[in-house]
């Protein structure tokens, strides 16, 4: 698609939103925020990104041809006038003194060098952006045969991955050389998190680095830590309802309860299944205190129900002496009735 009929897509898309956007009004309550506003506000911001960025595109082609066309003739132009000022202060010193040396053939000839490296390098950069793939007959400013034909055919090379090929400036280089167009490093990426096999990224076996920047957006670059952070952590805990399965980063986990960051249940980090009081069936290590504990004939406490030894005292407890014991497995001794930690 050129990029005017790409401009105007993205002007009637902006339209339609503006059309749904005003049949919505006046159809929720005053305050409340629809989850259909917030996927219109998503779209509205990504449309105006879109042309942003087409608008530049448009006025970088128009800048870099226009330095190619005009660059040579510009820095002779200034040439000329350091030429021009140093023969007037040649003849300033002459007519002070007569036996001052005399001027050097190129200065004589008034030849000019050509145009400086540094300017070299950036044309040859904003001509591997075209400048292909750029229709010049979407710009307002007529070509001239002279430009057409000194126009160089742009340069490109191959995405590793579709095999189609780009300006050398719209690939990503991976840590191997293997170069990926937009679309495929950022399809590359969205795979990785999906499936875990393929976390992170490679490319012939090197990581390829997901920062944010020119390729990855913010919100992807998010997406790739918060799943570096599950995939790194040992022995997962997910929140036990199905209809939500979200990770419980560690820094949700107290004791044995993981708290769901999303819709707040809580989950038994032994059993992963819904929280309970009492020791977990399914923790290995809590059933051989248990074990240990009946055949040394301890107790446990009814209130927190960890294991408990009475030293003196008579084996009746009342509900106001049972504090808690904060591990489990951890013995308490109980004289007169009540148990120290």
């Amino acid at each position: 698609m050129d990029t005017s009929s790409l401009l105007l897509a993205l002007q009637l898309q902006q339209q339609d939103l503006n059309l749904w956007e005003q049949s919505k009004k006046g159809k929720q309550r005053e305050g409340e925020v629809a989850d259909s506003d917030l996927a219109l506000e998503a779209c509205r911001h990504e449309l105006e990104l879109m042309t942003a960025q087409i608008s530049d595109q448009v006025l970088t082609l128009s800048i870099a041809r226009a330095v190619e066309s005009d660059g040579q003739l510009i820095r002779e132009a200034q040439l000329a006038e350091e030429q021009a000022a140093k023969d007037r202060e040649y003849a300033v010193r002459l007519s002070r003194d007569p036996n001052a040396a005399t001027r050097s053939d190129a200065e004589k000839e008034g030849k000019l060098p050509r145009v400086d490296e540094e300017e070299d390098g950036l044309i040859d950069i904003l001509r591997s952006m075209n400048l292909g793939g750029f229709d010049y007959s979407t710009s307002d400013q007529p070509e001239s045969s002279s430009w057409a034909s000194s126009r160089k055919p742009p340069q490109t090379r191959e995405c590793i991955a579709c095999n189609d090929r780009f300006p050398p400036l719209a690939l990503s280089r991976s840590p191997c050389s293997h170069e990926y167009c937009r679309e495929c490093i950022v399809g590359l990426v969205r795979s990785s998190l999906q499936d875990e096999t393929l976390f992170p990224p490679r490319c012939c076996g090197q990581n390829i680095p997901v920062t944010k920047g020119r390729w990855f957006s913010p919100g992807l670059v998010g997406q790739f830590q918060a799943k570096k952070l599950e995939f790194d952590t040992p022995n997962r805990t997910y929140c036990n309802e199905p209809s939500c399965s979200t990770f419980v980063p560690p820094q949700f986990i107290a004791g044995e309860t993981a708290t769901c960051p999303r819709c707040r249940r809580r989950t038994c980090v032994h059993c992963k299944g819904q929280y309970h009081s009492g020791v977990c069936p399914s923790d290995a290590a809590s059933q051989q205190i248990l074990e240990l504990a009946a055949e040394n004939g301890w107790q446990r406490c009814y209130a927190c129900h960890r294991v408990v030894e009475l030293e003196i005292g008579c084996n009746h407890m009342k509900q106001n002496s049972a504090t808690f014991v904060a591990s489990l497995g951890r013995i308490a001794a109980a004289p007169n009735g009540k148990k120290r930690g």
